[in-house]
């Protein structure tokens, strides 16, 4: 028995997009009447036991264990990230299944990254390809006109050119990966290095980089997950003996042993520590970091590698909530941006300027 899928962002949009036109098909082509539909649980099954399936990605758990033929994610881009690699690509295995990820871009999140991966030749299992609405043929271009006249350049440049954007109410909106993302092999050897570091043990994360005199290029990354500062300090210490390291101003308080702080860990392995006594309010440390990425003067002071993919997510990712606060939501985001930030922050504050008081007499 094989079963092929398809896997909508929810099991409402499932049901009322997909099994109709599902169902449809099969009478276009004539299998309607030998079909055993099940409407409760959205299957097709075939007189040779073979299943089509209908899931949303909202109910992880039903996605679990079954081998598959055939799989197809429709608007991935909208599904959790997870979702692929820890639960559909496991069920391939079996048949040595295909999946096919579908849908509209939705920024430069993992379906992004599943896209390149297509272009990639090191990748030759994987190919990827972008259509723009009006190739489909089932709209007109009166229609796509009509949409230019109602919306922002942005949104129709992804909703109908399927374009990858920047996510609207970016955190770090001055950050441009065709400016910033530069290789600097010349600087290799050169320059003195730092390191930025965030102790978070979900996700704790550390970036490399050569300081400029009036910048930084960051050029590698640490990421370790469910660890400690025990195994950060030991492979940043192995990779980079006495690095200098503003790490979050918290682990001085903050103890990962009975008796050790985070920096005295740090410092045991023979890490410089440099940092605030206590970290500045996020506005600013994110005013610094925006300031050089691109600054007012059209100045680009820090660039980053693109081997560094996790620095890169994080500051195309990071977003505001409605209140204008960071959103935290996404467990994997804003940990690398943190750790950019505690370094550049200290190097390169942002200049305050007290206004002037001019005495009446």
């Amino acid at each position: 028995m094989r079963s092929r899928w398809l896997v909508a962002p929810t099991y409402k949009q499932a049901k009322l997009i997909a099994w109709p036109i599902m169902k449809k098909m099969h009478k276009d082509w004539g299998w309607f009447h030998h079909i055993n539909y099940s409407e409760s649980e959205l299957t097709a099954t075939f007189p040779n036991g073979h299943i089509h399936a209908l899931h949303g990605a909202d109910n992880e758990d039903r996605l679990r264990g079954v081998g598959l033929d055939r799989v197809v994610l429709e608007e991935y881009a909208f599904m959790k990230p997870h979702v692929w690699g820890e639960i559909i690509r496991p069920m391939l295995s079996d048949y040595q299944g295909e999946s096919l990820r579908i849908g509209t871009p939705d920024g430069f999140n993992h379906f992004y990254d599943h896209f390149v991966r297509g272009q990639d030749k090191n990748f030759p299992d994987w190919m990827s390809w972008q259509y723009k609405t009006i190739e489909g043929g089932y709209i007109t271009e009166a229609e796509i006109e009509a949409a230019k006249r109602d919306m922002d350049a942005r949104t129709f440049r992804q909703e109908y050119e399927a374009s990858f954007e920047t996510a609207t109410n970016r955190v770090y909106d001055a950050f441009d990966r065709s400016r910033n993302v530069v290789s600097r092999d010349d600087l290799k050897g050169k320059l003195p290095l730092i390191a930025g570091m965030d102790f978070n043990v979900s996700k704790m994360t550390c970036a490399v980089g050569y300081q400029l005199v009036d910048g930084i290029h960051w050029f590698d990354e640490i990421v370790l997950r469910d660890s400690n500062t025990f195994d950060m300090a030991r492979q940043l210490s192995t990779r980079y003996p006495r690095i200098r390291v503003v790490p979050d101003a918290s682990g001085g308080a903050r103890r990962s042993s009975a008796t050790k702080t985070d920096h005295q860990i740090l410092r045991d392995h023979g890490l410089n520590v440099m940092c605030h006594r206590a970290n500045p309010p996020e506005k600013d440390r994110v005013n610094a970091v925006n300031g050089l990425w691109f600054n007012a003067a059209g100045k680009v002071r820090m660039t980053v590698d693109p081997s560094c993919v996790e620095i890169i997510s994080d500051f195309e990712r990071v977003t505001r909530k409605s209140d204008g606060s960071i959103d935290k939501s996404d467990m994997d985001r804003t940990h690398m941006s943190d750790a950019v930030g505690y370094p550049v922050e200290y190097l390169f504050p942002i200049k305050k300027r007290g206004a002037l008081a001019i005495p009446r007499y």
